[in-house]
């Protein structure tokens, strides 16, 4: 599980560091198959620049001039589904959410049981949400469905993202890292380091290639086309 802290009073965000290590030694002695990563930020803007990782936000600002009301609607407006968790210290504006925010109150000082029941509150959402997967473009960032996504190219030191109704988004990342992003997701394959396609989006392989429904063809090694025949079958 990835876990959010977005606190701008150190003090807190420290406390709620150490609880959440805590907790997550507990639960990995328990279950070692759910590691827990936290990441902390003192301010909203970086963590707003990769808000769909994460399974589980908590937040509390009190001294930027956006509220935690504010930064909530935001997340959601961008499409995050994930859990969130508000943390009122000396500021409470839990009075102002509605129910289409989706937030879950967890008051400061916090104690341990309360924090408990919001983490697996958060795991249970994580288990049950569609995953999706998030585009970053150049200019935006969008956030889509497995079925949406047709193939990534590597054009030069960019790569180009290629999604249904004819979108394309140009991406400053390599293939490699872009579909090590995609691995969550069953019917996305990275062939090589020139492309990561849609296995319903390969309309034929042959020696040495693999060609799209699109008509594009790339060349890619004999043990790669193998590889990917594999997959598909899967």
């Amino acid at each position: 599980m990835h876990i959010a802290v977005c606190m701008d009073v150190a003090a807190d965000r420290k406390q709620l560091e150490r609880l959440l290590g805590r907790s997550a030694d507990r639960r990995l002695a328990a279950d070692p198959e759910v590691p827990y990563y936290v990441q902390s930020y003192g301010n909203k803007d970086a963590l707003l620049a990769r808000p769909f990782m994460y399974d589980l936000f908590f937040i509390d600002i009190q001294h930027e001039q956006i509220t935690s009301i504010e930064l909530i609607r935001e997340l959601r407006s961008l499409g995050v589904v994930a859990a969130i968790a508000l943390c009122p210290a000396a500021v409470d504006l839990s009075g102002e959410l509605t129910p289409e925010d989706d937030v879950m109150i967890l008051r400061q000082p916090i104690q341990v049981d309360e924090l408990e029941a919001v983490l697996d509150t958060a795991l249970k959402v994580a288990e049950e949400k569609v995953p999706k997967l998030d585009v970053r473009g150049m200019g935006e960032t969008v956030l889509v469905h497995e079925e949406e996504f047709l193939y990534a190219e590597r054009n030069g030191d960019m790569i180009d993202v290629h999604l249904t109704d004819d979108r394309m988004l140009s991406c400053s990342e390599t293939i490699e890292k872009f579909g090590a992003r995609c691995a969550k997701f069953h019917d996305i394959y990275t062939v090589s380091g020139e492309l990561t396609v849609h296995k319903q989006e390969v309309m034929s392989t042959g020696f040495g290639s693999v060609t799209l429904k699109d008509g594009k063809k790339f060349r890619i090694s004999h043990k790669s086309v193998k590889l990917l025949e594999g997959a598909i079958r899967e």
